[in-house]
């Protein structure tokens, strides 16, 4: 079985989720904050298409929620977004 890039030798489970929950994090954060930049002016949209948006977002993080909650060996389906 192959090492994930960047895998730390000698790495707990705990360890390799901070290091990776991090990063994943900080990355989902900044996607959020890019899609709060299309409320500028320089765009149109209708408020279905925000709305949209919005949903989209929170049922992502919900899926998010019940995968931490959850027990182990069920999967939640994977979705798509498109408006």
């Amino acid at each position: 079985m192959s090492e994930e890039p960047g895998a730390v030798q000698g790495e707990t489970k705990e360890q390799r989720f901070q290091r990776l929950a991090a990063k994943r994090t900080q990355a989902a954060l900044q996607k959020i904050r890019l899609l709060g930049n299309l409320t500028s002016s320089s765009y149109a949209y209708t408020p279905e298409q925000a709305a949209k948006v919005i949903g989209a977002l929170r049922a992502a993080v919900d899926t998010v929620e019940a995968k931490f909650n959850r027990v182990r060996g069920t999967r939640a389906p994977e979705t798509s977004f498109t408006l």
